[in-house]
Formats: structure tokens, C-alpha cells, sequence
């Protein structure tokens, strides 16, 4: 139904234009004038010429030839073809005895043809030459917009599927990241407390009917994904010591607005790999609200002695993937910062509301 509608769009126009033509004459002429008659039967018969002419290049000649030969030498095969229609046009003007019909009416100021043997001279073949180069013209105009219009959506479809490729290999490569650090927290957490084990096999289970199910989207509830995030932070709370201060602030009531899924995650991972240390005192804080429009994200993590690098080198995967990610849905609208200070790794991310037009 979509593309009907479309190609009646595209046509409109051209139906609407060639009613015009036809019903000019209707209103320009007085039906009751039967001398008149004559200009109508001329009106219609070079008409017929210029429309045919119009609807062939635009169709045909210019599609086919503008852009696969030399713009030279397209010009020169139009001016041609304007003298070949102009010949034909002229050549059935004395076949058809108009010049006959106007004598008949008695119609003055149209000056008799001039006939020499086979070769017949139109009074108005100028006139008709520069009208059937405008008409030419204009047909050429519009079928090279056309064209190039038709390129550039088509160019927009290409950058937007690729595009859109680009984003579910990015977040298809979080679920295996998730998973393999998850699965090495329950690993550990089985030599410690095996009910908590089992605890965190099931809540990992609830996340990853997450993953798979409702995370496969474009876009999802701020909700659910505030909700996703507080239940990883759950299931990794499990493993930790009296050593880990935590603090979590994740806002409970949030705006029914949709963000892209999975914008958190790889954060929240990476201060539980590289911010926790059971050798000495460590701490993570994370906050996720929203304020004016904005979903406002931050992550501080200690950073162990151990880390000789310092966090600000480390991310991996995930962190990589949301970069572009960012990049691709909102280009210069969210901002995304790291930085390392006093030995702490800080994270600040503000993503907008409304996502970029693609």
C-alpha cells in the first residue's frame, strides 16, 4: 500500500499537468465560435508532439544515455531529435490539410505554408523549435533530479543497513562479554557459599532471558533497563568481602521514555573486574537517574596497587563497543568521560532522551 501510494505521488504531478493541456483550450476558446475550431485542432495536434517528446526523453532517452555517454554528445542526439520530431510534426501539419481546414474557415493571420514539391515550411517552425527544446529541457531536468534523488536514497538505505549491522554486532558482542565475566563470578562464588551459587544461577538466568528476549530491540523501557542493571549489580554483590564498600543509587520511578539497550553494562563490568581487590580496602559507587531530559550515569571504582597500568588503559570489549555505539545512535549528543584521579577510575556518561535521526 505504501509504494501505490508512493508512485501515485510521483505521479500526480504529470496526471495534473497533462490534464491541464487538455482542458486549456476548453476555457482559452469560445466552443461557440466555429471559426476557432482550427486553433484548437492545432493546439492539440503540436501538443501531442511535445507531450510524446517529453515522455520519451524523460522515460528513456535521458535515463539511458545522459549518465553513460558524454554530456556532448547527449546534447547533440537531443538537438537531433528535436529536428526529427519537428519534421514529423510538419510533415503530418500538410498530410492532415490543415492548411485546407483554415481556408475553409476563412482564418485569417496565419500566413499560408510554403510548398515546394516535398519540402513544406511551417510558418511557426521557429516558434515550435524553441517550445520543443524547452519542453526537452525541462523533461531532462527532471529526470536527472530524479535520479540523483533516487541515488541518494538509495545511498541512505545502504549507510542505514550497514549502519544497523554495525549496532547488533557491537551489542551482540556485550552478551558474550556478560556472560563470560557473570559466569566467572558464580565459579567463584560456588567455593564460598553454594546456596548463594544457586541463588546467582538463577538471577542470572532472569538476565539472560533479558539478553536474549527483550534486549533484542532497537530501543527498550528506561525501566527495564534500569532494572537490568540493578539485578547485575545484585547477582555481583554476591562474591564480595567485607573489603568492597559498594554504593548503589538507581533511581526506582523513571520517565516512560525508550533508550538504545545495554548502554550500562559494560561500565558497571568493568569496575567489578578491575575495581575490586580482596587484598586491600576497595569501593565502588554507581548512580543512574535521570535529570532534564538526560539519563545521567556515573561509575567510580578504586583502582588496586595491583594495577600498575592504572584503569584508565583497561575497558576491553565492551567499553570499545559502546564508544561507537554512542557514536553511531546520538554522533555529538551524549557524552561519554574517563578519567583517572587519586587512584580512582570515573566514569561519567549523559545520554539525551530523543535519539539521533538517522
Amino acid at each position: 500500500m505504501q509504494i501505490i501510494k508512493s508512485k501515485i505521488g510521483n505521479w500526480l504531478p504529470h496526471i495534473i499537468g497533462v490534464l491541464f493541456i487538455l482542458l486549456l483550450p476548453q476555457f482559452v476558446f469560445d466552443r461557440s465560435d466555429e471559426n476557432l475550431s482550427f486553433w484548437r485542432y492545432t493546439y492539440y495536434y503540436h501538443m501531442s508532439f511535445m507531450v510524446f517528446a517529453f515522455y520519451l526523453n524523460y522515460l528513456f532517452i535521458t535515463p539511458r544515455f545522459y549518465f553513460t555517454t558524454k554530456k556532448i554528445l547527449f546534447f547533440l542526439g537531443l538537438l537531433l531529435f528535436t529536428i526529427l520530431i519537428l519534421s514529423i510534426s510538419q510533415y503530418g501539419y500538410y498530410l492532415l490539410e490543415f492548411d485546407k481546414l483554415r481556408d475553409s474557415m476563412n482564418i485569417e493571420g496565419f500566413p499560408n505554408m510554403k510548398k515546394d514539391k516535398n519540402m513544406i515550411i511551417h510558418p511557426r517552425l521557429v516558434d515550435n523549435f524553441f517550445l520543443c527544446l524547452l519542453v526537452l529541457g525541462t523533461g531532462t531536468g527532471i529526470s536527472v533530479i530524479q535520479h540523483q534523488k533516487q541515488k541518494e536514497k538509495e545511498q541512505h538505505a545502504r549507510e542505514k543497513a550497514h549502519q544497523d549491522t554495525e549496532l547488533a554486532f557491537l551489542k551482540n558482542q556485550i552478551s558474550p562479554h556478560f556472560f563470560f565475566n557473570a559466569l566467572n563470578n558464580i565459579y567463584a562464588l560456588i567455593a564460598i557459599d553454594a546456596d548463594k551459587a544457586q541463588k546467582s544461577v538463577e538471577k542470572l538466568s532472569g538476565l539472560m532471558r533479558y539478553l536474549i528476549y527483550e534486549s533484542d530491540i532497537q530501543l527498550i523501557e528506561l525501566k527495564k533497563e534500569f532494572e537490568f542493571t540493578s539485578n547485575y549489580i545484585d547477582l555481583m554483590r554476591q562474591r564480595l568481602t567485607s573489603k568492597v564498600s559498594l554504593e548503589v543509587d538507581i533511581a526506582e520511578s523513571v520517565e516512560n521514555i525508550n533508550i538504545p539497550p545495554l548502554m550500562f553494562i559494560p561500565f558497571v563490568e568493568n569496575a567489578f573486574k578491575h575495581g575490586v581487590s580482596y587484598r586491600e580496602k576497595s569501593f565502588i559507587r554507581i548512580s543512574l537517574k535521570t535529570v532534564k531530559n538526560k539519563v545521567i550515569f556515573s561509575c567510580e571504582n578504586s583502582i588496586p596497587s595491583s594495577n600498575n597500568n592504572g584503569q584508565k588503559t583497561i575497558g576491553g570489549v565492551g567499553i570499545t563497543n559502546i564508544k561507537k555505539r554512542l557514536e553511531l545512535i546520538y554522533k555529538d549528543k551524549a557524552k561519554l568521560k574517563m578519567d583517572t584521579y587519586n587512584n580512582t577510575f570515573i566514569v561519567d556518561l549523559v545520554i539525551p532522551f530523543k535519539v539521533d535521526k538517522q
